[in-house]
C-alpha cells in the first residue's frame, strides 16, 4: 500500500538534489579554469537526473537551486545582484527550457509506469484463465 511521500524521504531527495547541483557548479568552475565556460549546460543533466529519478516535483528543486546557483556564482561574477536584461532573459529560457524538457520526461514516466502496471493486471488476468483452463 503507497502510503505518500513522508517529509524524511522528502527531504532527503532534496538534499541529494542539492547535493548534485553543487557538482555541477564544481563542474563548471573547473571548465572556467579551462577556458570552456557553459555555466547553463552544466546543470542540465542534474535537473534531468533529478526529474527522471525523483518526479516534476525534484526536477522543480533542482531547476531552483540551478538558478540560484547561477545567480550567485556567475551571473554577475560578484555574488547576489540583479541581472542586466540580457542575463535575465537568458536564466528565463533557461528555467523555461528546463522546465519543458521536465515536463516531458516527467510525462514519460507517468505513461510508463502506467503501462507497467496494465501490464501486471494483464499478466494477472491471463494466469487466471490459464488456471481456469488447467481446471477443465
Amino acid at each position: 500500500m503507497n502510503q505518500g511521500v513522508h517529509l524524511s524521504d522528502f527531504l532527503f531527495r532534496t538534499a541529494l538534489t542539492a547535493i548534485a547541483v553543487i557538482l555541477s557548479i564544481g563542474a563548471e568552475l573547473v571548465l572556467e579554469t579551462m577556458h570552456a565556460s557553459a555555466p547553463y549546460l552544466v546543470f542540465l543533466p542534474t535537473i534531468i537526473g533529478a526529474c527522471a529519478l525523483g518526479g516534476f516535483v525534484m526536477a522543480l528543486c533542482a531547476i531552483a537551486f540551478s538558478a540560484i546557483g547561477l545567480l550567485f556564482f556567475f551571473i554577475p561574477p560578484n555574488g547576489f545582484a540583479l541581472p542586466n536584461a540580457a542575463d535575465f532573459v537568458h536564466l528565463a529560457i533557461f528555467i523555461a527550457v528546463a522546465a519543458f524538457g521536465c515536463w516531458i520526461i516527467d510525462g514519460l514516466r507517468r505513461s510508463n509506469h502506467e503501462l507497467t502496471r496494465d501490464n501486471v493486471m494483464l499478466g494477472c488476468k491471463i494466469s487466471s484463465l490459464l488456471h481456469q483452463r488447467r481446471i477443465r
